[in-house]
């Protein structure tokens, strides 16, 4: 059932290149109101009834129909003339997909505004805009004007047009003032990680093992204290600050760089079912990811053979931004072909692969596969060899879905 939803979400929904029709379809989007276009709407349905013969009656109404329609245009021209205002200070937040993210607009008013609201348009089809309540205001007025966009799926989507919205005094037209363009960034919802005991496990997990503890993962330049974690050492613990709130606190060392562990996510799939998934390979990347920057042990993070720069202190805001970047898997292009990671630089910590096929690569200490397995199997995971954890898609999408402060053992 997920492949088939994929499936159906991965065709495009507008064409590359705008034509005739698409411009058609922008032009009733933005000029009209609902009151538009339920009026002509009212038109083609009064041409349509007319054909039947006798039935007079419907081409009366389609005249009157016709002439409101035809009394709007110079009424929109009117209230564009009159309209004077500055846009400026665009701002978006970024948001988790399923969230609604607030676009904010300041507006500063030359000439009175009777009514004046805020929209996005052009957008990836799968956000929608919720446009903002008209308000009025005075000639040398400013207010701060906010909409949300509700997002459906992770990604980079380019806002087109953000519009600052007049409608005209018969309320059925309105112009829509280009004033910018944004950038919304939608992260994917992270794979909460609760136990990690595969990272240990075997041969392979003896150069991650010094990592995980506290005493080798440290540095030596102290940056600041925070809450006490079940494994920290003792002799770490910050007096001072237990003694003020009643609660133990830690100390926190910068870490080396180079000293951490190297992750690495390899996004190439080779069949259609590799493709659908993606998006729950990046979700398992992005708590695996935080899991390891919450203990300080992420070193570097490559997307493929890319290297992403991290910032220290951001709550992997930069992680998650450079995920969100990762294009949508597409129905025509493949990756055939197995290629080994080759970094511009030989790794000088461990190095642990997340991947939708497993590679026999030498620099690679253990592999995380991502597939989907036949049958109603309960288990979550599989170790298949010393250095290859194999995970079930399925059932974690089921996890994942059914109730997501589920935390997952991997």
């Amino acid at each position: 059932m997920s492949y088939i939803r994929w499936f159906i979400s991965a065709i495009p929904r507008s064409p590359k290149r705008k034509g005739l029709l698409m411009r058609l379809y922008y032009t009733w989007q933005e000029y009209f109101t609902p009151v538009g276009h339920a009026a002509s709407a009212l038109l083609l349905f009064f041409m349509v009834a007319g054909a039947v013969p006798g039935f007079w009656a419907a081409w009366f109404f389609c005249g009157l129909d016709f002439m409101y329609l035809l009394a709007l245009v110079p009424s929109l021209f009117l209230t564009v003339r009159k309209s004077k205002f500055k846009a400026n200070d665009i701002s978006i937040g970024n948001v988790y997909e399923g969230e609604k993210s607030a676009l904010r607009l300041r507006i500063v008013a030359i000439d009175k505004l009777n009514a004046v609201s805020l929209g996005c348009f052009r957008m990836d089809s799968s956000l929608s805009c919720e446009e903002s309540s008209l308000v009025s205001l005075a000639a040398g007025e400013s207010a701060e004007l906010s909409c949300q966009i509700q997002t459906t799926k992770r990604g980079a989507f380019e806002i087109p047009k953000v519009a600052v919205i007049l409608p005209e005094i018969n309320g059925a037209l309105r112009f829509a003032f280009d004033s910018g363009k944004a950038e919304l960034l939608v992260f994917p919802c992270p794979v909460k990680i609760g136990l990690f005991s595969f990272l240990t496990y075997g041969a392979s997990g003896m150069v991650f093992a010094p990592l995980l503890m506290p005493s080798f993962a440290r540095g030596r330049d102290f940056v600041g204290v925070r809450e006490y974690r079940e494994g920290d050492s003792l002799r770490d613990l910050h007096h001072k600050a237990f003694a003020r709130y009643g609660k133990p606190f830690t100390k926190e060392f910068e870490t080396e760089r180079g000293a951490g562990i190297v992750f690495i996510l390899d996004v190439a799939a080779r069949t259609l079912k590799q493709k659908s998934m993606l998006e729950m390979l990046i979700r398992l990347a992005a708590g695996i990811g935080l899991w390891l920057m919450e203990r300080g042990t992420l070193g570097r993070f490559f997307i493929g053979d890319n290297e992403i720069s991290l910032v220290s202190g951001d709550d992997g805001k930069s992680l998650l931004e450079s995920l969100a970047r990762i294009p949508s898997a597409s129905l025509l292009k493949s990756d055939n072909a197995a290629k080994l990671w080759s970094p511009a630089a030989r790794p000088l910590g461990p190095v642990l692969r997340l991947g939708l096929f497993a590679t026999d690569d030498p620099l690679v200490h253990k592999h995380i596969v991502l597939e989907s397995r036949s049958g109603n199997s309960n288990e979550l995971k599989s170790v298949v060899e010393d250095n290859v954890l194999s995970v079930d898609a399925l059932r974690l999408e089921q996890i994942f879905e059914l109730q997501s402060e589920t935390e997952v053992s991997l």
